[in-house]
């Protein structure tokens, strides 16, 4: 059902079929109708239609399962609280299911130009950061800019948008001027678009911390990770990052070095989606190897060889779960890894932000998200954090609209913890 070389998977006849079934089975349990509004779409169009005695999913038009699709911002939550996922007889995998349709869908009508343009970010970056980022940033904040940005590529003129950094993170990380720790364990670091050109601060952490606990750091030449390219449904730009992406990285893998990266958005794609993209053993060997960074600081603390010596206490921490971390089913390595500091508090908030990358910024979906991240920006509001955290940069946005703080990186409690903020 969800192998993209299956002509099958692109049958539209077969697709319709296969949505039908997944949605009668949703339409019968309705345990995520308080999830994303892919829900309350679907079943408030069988409910219209069973109360005309219309019948229910089999009487579902084709205008009514559009927005259901359309509605979906890939956060992964229906999947891992499902109960009927494989290896159920029922096979549900609802976020699978609307992707297939949307790939589907651009196949037929072809990639949109704004799905383009925000579907490479690391195009967007190259253009936006170091002398450029003054201008790019200031620009961002002008209202007249704005609307006419919003009639150009169709991102809402009210969606805060992320700053650019004046040095990129490979940058700062080529021209650094301290020492690698010599021998030891090494790791490669997929850092992410986001940390590269919008927030370097992040990998700066996450090599101190590293480095702190003897762990060299690689840093290959790797680019975007495909995903903001898959969610516009540009299949063709994805794949071809993915396999630039395994070229870049296998032969680190193979010298047994693990890839350790620093959004949980990008390191679900390359655990999950990759291999299924690019079916080779080359990219499944790559993505055996990713590692989320908390997840790898987790695994070092369990073997004994974390330096747990925590020497500034972190206080009442709030801490956003990210969805695509609890999708990857690996706990909440940097809760308990910050439990551990005297005098910090961990609050863990499992909600969701609501972006997803790309979607959230979409003019069509800007009032949704807000009010979907609503339970999230709530929760912070209440807790009388200290500091607030999230390993998801992108989930900040909304979080920063509705409360005006900007959440930290985990990864930068942790380095403050060791003492090691400059």
């Amino acid at each position: 059902m969800y192998d993209i070389r299956d002509p099958k998977y692109w049958d539209e006849a077969d697709l319709d079929r296969e949505m039908r079934r997944v949605f009668d089975v949703c339409h019968t349990c309705r345990m995520c109708f308080s999830y994303c509004p892919s829900f309350p779409a679907l079943f408030d169009a069988v409910d219209r239609h069973e109360e005309k005695g219309e019948g229910e999913v089999d009487a579902l038009t084709a205008e009514e399962i559009v927005p259901v699709v359309d509605l979906c911002w890939q956060c992964k939550l229906c999947y891992v609280k499902c109960p009927y996922t494989p290896p159920h007889k029922f096979m549900v995998d609802f976020p699978q299911l609307l992707q297939r349709a949307k790939l589907v869908k651009v196949r037929r009508e072809g990639v949109k130009f704004r799905e383009r343009v925000l579907g490479d970010p690391d195009r967007l970056g190259r253009m936006s950061v170091g002398l450029a980022a003054g201008i790019t940033n200031w620009v961002n904040t002008r209202p007249l800019a704005r609307k006419a940005l919003e009639k150009l590529l169709g991102i809402h003129h009210r969606r805060r948008l992320p700053s650019f950094a004046k040095t990129t993170f490979r940058r700062w990380f080529v021209g650094r001027a301290s020492a690698r720790p010599p021998g030891g364990k090494g790791i490669v670091m997929f850092p992410t678009c986001s940390v590269e050109y919008n927030e370097p601060q992040i990998g700066v952490a996450a090599v101190q911390v590293l480095e702190h606990n003897g762990i060299s750091v690689e840093l290959p030449n790797v680019v975007c990770c495909g995903l903001p390219a898959l969610d516009g449904g540009d299949l063709a730009t994805a794949t071809k990052k993915i396999e630039r992406n395994v070229q870049a990285l296998l032969p680190l893998v193979k010298q047994g070095l693990p890839i350790v990266v620093l959004g949980p958005s990008c390191g679900l794609m390359m655990k999950s989606e990759w291999p299924q993209i690019v079916a080779t053993d080359d990219c499944r060997t790559v993505s055996a190897a990713v590692m989320d960074v908390g997840e790898f600081l987790a695994k070092l603390k369990a073997a004994g060889k974390l330096d747990t010596n925590f020497t500034v206490a972190q206080g009442k921490v709030a801490y956003h779960v990210p969805c695509h971390l609890r999708a990857q089913n690996v706990g909440q390595p940097f809760r308990a890894l910050l439990d551990s500091v005297p005098g910090t508090k961990v609050e863990p908030i499992e909600q969701c932000s609501a972006f997803d990358g790309t979607w959230g910024m979409k003019s069509e979906y800007y009032e949704t998200s807000r009010r979907c991240a609503g339970k999230l920006c709530n929760a912070i509001g209440r807790s009388g954090a200290d500091r607030v955290l999230s390993d998801c940069t992108l989930a900040g946005i909304n979080v920063v609209e509705e409360t005006g703080i900007k959440p930290a990186h985990p990864i930068e409690a942790l380095r403050d913890a060791y003492g090691l903020k400059t």
